[in-house]
């Protein structure tokens, strides 16, 4: 039997329906999924849960997802350490993937991708075997 993904991941998205897919996807994997719709509620979440992963949508409708991304990245925990920030979004022009590089995000993914990429790219952000966690 494949291990369990061993994460707690937020999920900030305003599109419930797609956040409840990939809630359940990494839930089935073993992952503490937690999802959120607006940057303030994802702000308080991350104080109380403290993800070792989010997956980030940058057009949230309360502020700006790369706003939310450099308050995330300044409110730290565990000893000054940050969650891995993986960016899904339908955003895939090329100013936006710059401006993720130029914010250090750990993955992009636009929202056409498959639930497998979600999966993998969530693995590999967290330095997890993929045969391991039966991806």
């Amino acid at each position: 039997m494949a291990a369990k993904l061993p994460a707690r991941i937020l999920i900030v998205e305003d599109t419930v329906e797609f956040a409840e897919l990939v809630r359940l996807a990494l839930g089935r994997l073993g992952a503490e999924v937690n999802h959120v719709t607006l940057a303030e509620d994802a702000l308080r979440t991350v104080a109380r849960f403290q993800p070792d992963l989010i997956l980030l949508d940058i057009g949230l409708p309360d502020m700006d997802g790369w706003r939310l991304l450099d308050t995330l990245r300044k409110n730290t925990y565990r000893g000054g350490e940050a969650p891995v920030i993986i960016v899904l979004t339908s955003h895939g022009d090329p100013a936006n993937r710059l401006m993720g590089k130029l914010q250090g995000v750990d993955g992009y993914l636009i929202k056409t991708c498959t639930m497998a990429a979600i999966r993998s790219t969530v693995a590999a952000a967290l330095r997890l075997d993929f045969d391991a966690i039966n991806l």
